[in-house]
């Protein structure tokens, strides 16, 4: 693809690039009208589909899931989406994980239940243990000593003829009995809808994916209709403690080569004797819920036409690879320089060649919901960006109710940000949504570039499994890998892809120039051959820890950063001009696709609340040139004829870079615009304000917050501020800069017993939260994220005086404070349907919220 061609592309990009939104059908309890009015309003603001999720009552009634009025309000809603050009996605279930009612004592998840029990020396017959229905014994075992001490080995304990009993022999001393029990772990869905209620499936037996494709996943999708449906949908693996399957044990034997039963006691044990047993034994989880859960849903999918998408970690424990076994992928969580759901995801669709990779964005942003401000969303989903995502489900839209009391907001989710048209800075949404689709299609282009490669040393990380809990390997690979690591190759510039034993067979042995291989010392043979071609081929290999036995030993990831080679050399300055002196760089970060032209694209990204100066070394042949192109208009906004350049990048701001040798464009390029530092500045100082309940302006002085007026303290909305302006008669060039926006440290939603972290950017900005500019009446741009200016050229005249009005709107978090029927609908729905969430911290809601025009603005002229 040429450049012209890729500018033209970002400029009208493919609609499949478009954000989305996870729909929240709460109870299931939905009203058609309230249906359409959500998706026209998401096609008017050039959002792209809709994943249907499917949740708990939020209110005193909810209909049923699954039932007739159900399915029909989903074959609607599919309609009416494919009627607006709305992509149509379907959450296979209601809460999650899978499960239901239709699932039984066969096919419930199952954990292994371990007891010790001290016993005589006597011979005894003892009934096999049960306690809960469901129950299955499993095995026991003998040793001597008492349940304080440690043991080198258990013997197995027979059974007598009937299985009914177990047969101790006699002993010589004090003994200890362990038994092993199969029980349900009793986990049932998580924010279930009314008549969704029931167990969590065995994601590890094929019986029970079965049972709930034909009880759940079949009913959708023939109501939806298959021709209407992106994709169908897995949310994240919560199965908390799910290690156990009927089967497992001839499983284990087929797979591993030996029996599992005789040496199940070690299971629990986390000495260096019994660590292949614990490998071997999660190994074998990982593999059946691959291919029992994840292929199984995949197969089904694809003889419905369909594709699968999947959110692939958690518990049962899943690897990086066990992504391949799905159809698309899917990541979560923001952190740009640590190892996220979303690097899991990402890492996953370079190896087994997946150009699209998306994200649940925007859980938990800025909580509590609508105290999100479009710079909260760009700012989390550039970090996404640099994580290798390149498609964003927003989390979420719930669907609206809009109840009769003004007062009131309607429903919202527990624990997402609310992206609907209830936000009062609506105004900008089409921009922000604009702004991120060019993004996504971009990063869709060519190839990322990684330049190292870190290994997840798996079978290490399962030896460290305890029996209950922490079986989930991708948190469990965070705790192991660690921080330094990948904070270490992001902020020197270079990116990385995680991979595991499964990935080394479709991966180049020159894939990576750097491999680094974190406190690995069990890495099986087949891995270890592919990191010796990786040395032949060029490639460094560390040893991190000096564990594996292999490559260059490093004692900690600091002394990583002399053996990188990024695709760009990134360094902080102490002014934005060339020359200024090497800080330490903490704060940008890149990521670089690779184009088959030889071109590249790169997207630097200012991740903090200051400003940035930094200095960039891109490389590349002669004759490169290197363009700066906007997301939010698309036009090209720079260019330099160097591959060195320095950028002064605000607070969470971004910029594209495009790199290229194509002459025949440089010379059609048009001239870069001068920065705006050293030119004529005039300051508006004259305003006037309107909010809507008066019938004339008041003269304001500037800075204006509202929440400092008690009249206006808890009041979400818009309001208009006025002034005129004379342009000279020599400008050339015309911008309304708002200021800058300043640093500004957050309460700590931590304390307020928020669930999980909450991104958001912490700055004080000029204009709090987004003005809409008219010139002369007419719409000029709106202004909603750093850096907070705007050029007007076009819309003034020099020598001239125009009438320049802000349309400052703000978040609608000031309704959420007041508003008491969201109270009354939780306490209605706990009421009736019992406790299946815990709303958000609405004392949070007014937190560090300034509204109005924050700074007085300045006309620059050049």
């Amino acid at each position: 693809m040429r450049p012209d061609q890729l500018h033209a592309g970002f400029r009208n990009p493919d609609p499949d690039a478009r954000v989305m939104m996870r729909w929240w059908w709460f109870g299931p309890d939905v009203d058609r009208d309230d249906l359409t009015r959500d998706l026209d309003h998401m096609a008017a603001a050039g959002l792209g589909g809709v994943e249907c999720a499917f949740v708990y009552p939020m209110g005193a009634t909810a209909g049923t899931f699954g039932s007739q009025q159900f399915l029909d309000d989903v074959a609607y809603a599919a309609s009416a989406a494919e009627a607006r050009g709305l992509r149509f996605d379907l959450t296979l279930g209601s809460g999650w994980p899978y499960g239901g009612p239709h699932i039984d004592e066969r096919t419930a998840s199952r954990r292994l239940h371990f007891e010790r029990h001290e016993v005589r020396m006597e011979p005894a017959r003892i009934p096999v243990p049960t306690c809960w229905p469901g129950d299955e014994f499993v095995a026991a075992f003998i040793a001597d000593g008492t349940p304080a001490e440690t043991y080198d080995g258990f013997t197995p304990v027979p059974t007598d003829d009937t299985g009914e009993h177990l047969l101790v022999p006699a002993g010589r001393g004090p003994r200890v009995l362990l038994t092993v029990v199969s029980r349900i772990s009793g986990q049932t869905l998580k924010r279930a809808a009314r008549g969704a209620e029931g167990w969590v499936l065995d994601h590890l037996s094929a019986e029970a994916t079965r049972a709930h494709i034909d009880a759940v996943a079949e009913p959708l999708v023939d109501a939806a209709g298959s021709e209407r449906i992106g994709t169908v949908f897995c949310d994240s693996l919560e199965v908390y403690d799910a290690g156990w399957t009927p089967r497992m044990p001839e499983e284990f034997r087929r797979r591993r080569g030996y029996d599992l039963l005789p040496q199940l006691w070690k299971l629990p044990q986390t000495d260096e004797a019994t660590r292949q047993l614990r490998a071997d034994y999660h190994r074998t989880a990982t593999e059946l819920l691959e291919e029992n859960f994840i292929a199984v849903m995949s197969r089904w999918a694809e003889s419905r036409g369909l594709r699968f998408r999947i959110q692939a970690y958690g518990q049962p424990p899943a690897t990086v690879s066990s992504y391949r076994y799905a159809h698309a992928f899917e990541g979560e969580g923001w952190g740009w320089n640590r190892i996220t759901a979303c690097r899991w995801a990402s890492s996953a669709a370079q190896i087994y060649g997946r150009d699209v990779v998306s994200s649940e964005c925007w859980t938990w942003n800025h909580s509590p919901s609508f105290r999100s401000t479009p710079l909260d969303l760009l700012g989390e989903a550039h970090d996404h960006l640099l994580m290798g995502i390149n498609h964003f489900v927003g989390h979420g839209w719930p669907t609206t109710d809009h109840p009769e009391d003004p007062r009131e907001l309607g429903r919202i989710f527990y624990a997402s940000a609310a992206l609907d048209s209830r936000n009062a800075w609506w105004d900008a949404a089409p921009s922000l949504w604009g702004t991120l689709h060019r993004l996504a299609w971009l990063m869709r282009q060519g190839t990322r570039i990684s330049d190292v490669g870190i290994y997840v040393p798996a079978r290490d990380i399962y030896a460290g499994f305890s029996a209950a809990g922490r079986i989930d390997l991708f948190k469990e690979a965070q705790l192991y890998i660690g921080g330094e690591l990948p904070e270490t190759i992001r902020t020197a510039g270079s990116d990385f892809d995680l991979f595991d034993d499964d990935a080394v067979e479709h991966l180049d042995p020159a894939r990576f120039p750097v491999v680094v291989l974190p406190c690995a010392s069990d890495i099986p043979e087949p891995t270890r051959q592919w990191l010796q071609q990786v040395a032949r081929a060029g490639g460094t290999v560390v040893d991190l820890g000096g564990t594996a036995g292999i490559g260059q030993p490093l004692s900690d990831a600091a002394g990583l950063a002399a053996l990188l080679r990024p695709a760009v050399g990134l360094r902080r300055v102490s002014g934005a001009e060339a020359g200024g002196q090497p800080e330490t760089n903490t704060a940008v970060a890149v990521t670089t696709r690779q184009l088959p032209s030889g071109a590249r694209i790169h997207l630097v990204v200012n991740t903090s609340a200051e400003t940035q100066p930094v200095q960039l070394s891109l490389g590349g042949a002669e004759g490169t040139v290197v363009e700066r192109w906007d997301p939010e208009t698309g036009e090209v906004r720079a260019h330099w004829d160097t591959a060195e350049i320095t950028l002064g990048l605000q607070a969470y701001e971004a910029a594209v870079l495009v790199q290229h040798t194509d002459a025949q464009r440089r010379r059609n390029l048009p001239a870069a615009q001068p920065e705006l530092s050293g030119q004529r500045r005039e300051e508006l100082s004259r305003w006037s304000v309107q909010f809507p309940d008066q019938t004339q302006p008041q003269p304001v002085t500037l800075p204006h917050q509202w929440e400092q007026d008690p009249q206006r303290s808890r009041y979400s909305g818009s309001a208009i501020y006025t002034t005129e302006v004379q342009i000279p008669a020599d400008a050339k060039r015309i911008v309304l800069d708002f200021g800058a926006a300043e640093p500004h440290t957050l309460e700590d939603p931590a304390s307020a017993g928020l669930m999980e972290a909450s991104f958001s950017a912490e700055v004080r900005p000029p204009v709090g939260t987004v003005a809409a500019v008219l010139i002369d009446s007419a719409p000029a741009g709106v202004v909603w994220k750093t850096p907070y200016r705007l050029e007007i050229t076009d819309a003034v005249r020099p020598g001239a005086r125009h009438q320049l009005q802000l349309v400052v709107s703000n978040v609608t978090s000031h309704t959420l404070a007041e508003d008491q029927g969201l109270r009354r609908r939780v306490a209605q729905a706990e009421e009736n349907f019992g406790k299946r969430f815990g709303i958000q911290a609405l004392e949070l809601a007014l937190a560090d919220v300034s509204s109005g025009l924050l700074a007085a603005p300045h006309l620059v002229y050049s």
